[in-house]
């Protein structure tokens, strides 16, 4: 029966004038077509196909397309070549029929393929899709043109799934749970989908058309078709998608999904002697989702495990600013999409439960979805404490320093997707008994966010104006530990405007963006600097081969411009007299800069890229930090240029290659080179590995030693010293794949990293607003002969072993050892210290062992 389908999906496509593609299963004197014009997408703008009603007939979901309701079912056909050479005929047809019953819709895909050998596939862990033949399926279940969900399988059956939105972007940590099966012989391979309804989000009617659009990678060629496609300088994604029609009574969806679990934890940790003891940490809980509508879901959490699998990268941070961390834990980064700010980071959610190591997150709950009328809703809540040892899987158990979180957004789009507006509220609300200041570093106090932004598209989205607003209100408490704290409420804005042109080989545009200086989103939000006023301006070539044998398949060459200035004023009194010892005015200028920069594809299908710009003198408020809580004077820095330069070999082999060269250096001596090189290799079908090594060498002429109160000297009775510093760092990540079958593999993950600095010429800021430096000598608590004693170096070794089964679907088995070591030494501590690369300072401390075992169990009704 498969045969019989494939000659006749094989007929439709070869039934019209594009079917040489189709070679020697096409015989249109014997058969007659199954499908019509309006499904050929070569022929039609915004092709279209007749999803089949079921009714009572069954498909078995095996990879072979033998059930008998796929003859019944229209085909579509005439794919084009997405990338390279847009609009082409592809190499190869490929053929897709639709059908659905109650419970879900299913998709059958045939990968003609004249010489079988040509395709190319291999095991990949599930979202991790590479090396490989794919077919990649996209659904714009509300037909709103600029939302969706993306379904994709290799020819190994390895799955992924994404949500889209915006029109283009990516929630690639999305998940669902579906069903797929790929088959091959010698006439190609082949792909059968089952998504359920009770997976996606829609709309209801009587009769729904859904928007569609289905791709078909071919690895060994670097060719990328599509059922729909568009020029290649039109904006847009979703909103160009084909149509499924003919979804007649589709049923409303209410599913109950729940997934318990049990974790058991057992570490041992860096102690040396007879303290060495293991720790133990067990836990349960409860992941709980409900579709209230097919348009609503609600997701909920008791005794939520938040850990994270991998270590965040080693690094040493000697800048004034904050470090960021990506978020790892599963229920936040779900959905995280509904919260995004397009320009402020309104929400960071590694600011919950991620403090004292004995916080916990008692329960969370989020509600997301889309009404019929294009309004977004999400809303997430998250309540957290701190325990004591060991009682954070006592839910019965009370702890101290309760935070409660809340964040919402709302968001409507008008005119099929081409407008967006959302507004958006965040409040942090903590306890005013507690005693010292809150886990998370903020003193005890409540704060809240308000956002809005709008994204508004013209001439068929050839034109943006793009728009936002933040604001911020934080109500600080006293505590016992410092009851000076006062108690008044401080507000801060700030917000962008931009206007682009972003469809058409030519591209460009000029933005404006103001933070004030009282602008804080960092009790559940991410700010590393405010208080700046900057404009900007770029422009843009896009070039984009119709040739698969031209010299670049595609490049781009691009200007960007900059300039800022300070929102606010600021002064800082002496410490001794109490006067005016320094001070700036609102508008004072910052920083400005341009680059140029460059990228193109070869026809060899290696990627170069590289750039360079410049950066004339400008100011720093940030460089001085702080003393007793007072920020500092201004400071001048030095004007430089910089520059990289890079390459990538054709990913279609086995072995990849990546070469990345940076540098710079400015008028006052300072200067950085870095280089990384990295390789990816695809040994087996079932084995990979990947390798990145860099190393980083910098000379610093000013680098911030440290600041000390000077009674008669320094700045207002402060020194601010700073000295050279020469530094090397080497950095090596290790990952490597093992897949034993689709649903069971093993990671391997390691990171060694080194760093080490040492200090000279050790001088002080002598002029507000400046780069004088002189001699650091006569400061109390510094010794200029001494400053050798800062010299560093820091080592850290991250190793990640984790083995995960999906032993059913949607339910997951992990057995995780973790590893991690790292120290930090200072000549103070250690007079021997050496400022060599000395790799054998990377086993220098005892490491710490974590052993995890965690079983999910999902299951619905």
């Amino acid at each position: 029966m498969r045969g019989v389908w494939l000659v006749v999906a094989a007929v439709v496509a070869a039934g019209v004038p594009h079917c040489e593609a189709a070679g020697a299963f096409c015989d249109v004197d014997d058969l007659e077509l199954s499908g019509s014009e309006s499904a050929d997408g070569r022929l039609t703008a915004v092709p279209s196909v007749r999803a089949h009603a079921l009714g009572d007939e069954k498909i078995d979901v095996d990879g072979i397309l033998d059930d008998p309701a796929w003859e019944k079912a229209e085909a579509a056909w005439g794919f084009r070549k997405w990338d390279p050479a847009r609009g082409e005929p592809s190499s190869e047809e490929t053929v897709f029929k639709v059908a659905y019953d109650d419970e879900a819709i299913y998709f059958g895909v045939a990968c003609y393929e004249q010489d079988a050998s040509n395709i190319q596939g291999k095991l990949c862990r599930r979202d991790h899709l590479s090396d490989s033949d794919i077919v990649s399926l996209y659904l714009d279940t509300y037909h709103d043109h600029t939302t969706g969900f993306n379904f994709r399988v290799n020819v190994r059956g390895a799955k992924g799934d994404r949500y889209v939105y915006n029109d283009g972007n990516m929630d690639r940590d999305w998940n669902a749970v579906w069903e797929v099966e790929t088959s091959q012989d010698e006439n190609g391979w082949y792909a059968e989908f089952r998504i359920p309804f009770s997976c996606v989000r829609y709309g209801q009617a009587e009769e729904m058309t859904w928007g569609c659009n289905l791709y078909r990678y071919m690895h060994s060629r670097g060719e990328d078709t599509a059922w729909t496609v568009w020029d290649i300088e039109t904006r847009g994604f979703v909103s160009r998608f084909g149509e499924i029609t003919g979804l007649v009574a589709v049923p409303h969806s209410r599913q109950l999904e729940l997934m318990p679990y049990a974790v058991a934890r057992i570490t041992d940790p860096a102690v040396y002697g007879p303290g060495d003891e293991l720790e133990h940490f067990q836990n349960f809980g409860l992941d709980l989702k409900y579709g209230l509508t097919s348009n609503f879901t609600l997701t909920a959490a008791f005794q939520p495990d938040f850990g994270q699998v991998e270590a965040d990268p080693s690094l040493l941070n000697l800048s004034p600013f904050e470090t960021y961390y990506d978020e790892k834990r599963p229920f936040f980064i779900e959905g995280n999409r509904y919260f995004e700010h397009p320009r402020f980071n309104v929400f960071y959610s590694r600011r919950i439960g991620t403090g004292d190591e004995n916080s916990r997150i008692r329960a969370a709950g989020k509600l997301t979805g889309r009404t019929d009328h294009g309004v977004t809703v999400a809303a997430l809540f998250a309540s957290t404490d701190v325990t004591g040892e060991g009682q954070a899987h006592n839910f019965l158990k009370s702890g101290e320093q309760p935070t409660h979180y809340l964040i919402g957004r709302l968001g409507k789009e008008f005119a099929e997707g081409a407008h967006r507006v959302n507004i958006m509220q965040t409040g942090v609300f903590r306890s005013e008994e507690r005693l010292t200041s809150d886990e998370d570093g903020y003193p005890s106090r409540d704060a809240w966010t308000t956002a809005m932004d709008f994204d508004l598209n013209f001439h068929d989205r050839d034109y943006n104006v793009e728009g936002s607003f933040v604001g911020s209100v934080v109500d600080p408490a006293a505590v016992a530990s410092d009851p000076s704290i006062p108690h008044e409420k401080f507000y801060g804005t700030g917000g962008n405007l931009g206007i682009r042109k972003l469809g058409g080989p030519f591209m460009g545009g000029v933005s404006g963006e103001w933070e004030s200086d009282k602008l804080d989103l960092n009790d559940v939000g991410f700010l590393r600097s405010p208080d700046e006023m900057n404009i900007g301006g770029w422009l843009r070539y896009e070039h984009n081969s119709t040739r698969d044998d031209a010299l670049f398949l595609r490049g781009h060459v691009g200007l960007d411009v900059w300039r800022s200035w300070l929102y606010a004023g600021n002064e800082g009194l002496d410490r001794d007299t109490g006067e005016v010892a320094w001070s700036y005015d609102r508008g004072h200028p910052e920083h400005r800069g341009l680059n140029l920069n460059a990228s193109g594809q070869l026809a060899s299908y290696w990627h170069v890229w590289g750039g360079g710009g410049w950066e004339p003198e400008g100011t720093s408020k940030y460089n001085t930090r702080t003393y007793d809580g007072e920020r500092g004077p201004l400071m001048t820095y030095p004007g430089g240029g910089y520059g990289w330069l890079g390459f990538n070999t054709d990913y279609r082999l086995p072995f990849v290659a990546n070469v990345n060269i940076q540098g710079g250096g400015n008028e006052r001596g300072s200067w950085n080179r870095s280089t990384s090189v990295g390789l990816d290799w695809t040994a087996t079908e079932a084995m990979t590995y990947s390798i990145s090594v860099s190393y980083r060498r910098s000379h610093s002429d000013a680098q911030h030693l440290g600041n000390f109160g000077n009674p008669g000297g320094g700045i207002g009775a402060v020194s601010y010293v700073f000295a050279e510093l020469e530094q090397q760092t080497v950095d090596v990540t290790f990952r490597s794949d093992f897949l034993f079958s689709r649903d069971l593999s093993l990671q391997l993950y390691a990171q060694p990293y080194l760093t080490v600095g040492g200090y000279g010429n050790p001088r002080e800021l002598v002029t507000p607003d400046s780069y004088d430096l002189a001699p650091a000598v006569d400061v109390p608590g510094f010794d200029a002969e001494d400053v050798s004693d800062y010299d560093f170096r820091y080592s850290a070794m991250n190793i990640n072993a984790v083995l995960r089964w999906e032993y059913r679907p949607g339910s997951t088995f992990y057995l995780v050892w973790k590893q991690g070591r790292d120290l930090y030494d200072e000549r103070f501590e250690t007079p021997a210290l050496e400022t060599s690369l000395d790799l054998g300072a990377l086993l220098g401390r005892e490491p710490e062992n974590t052993f995890l075992a965690k079983i999910t169990y999902w299951f619905s009704t």
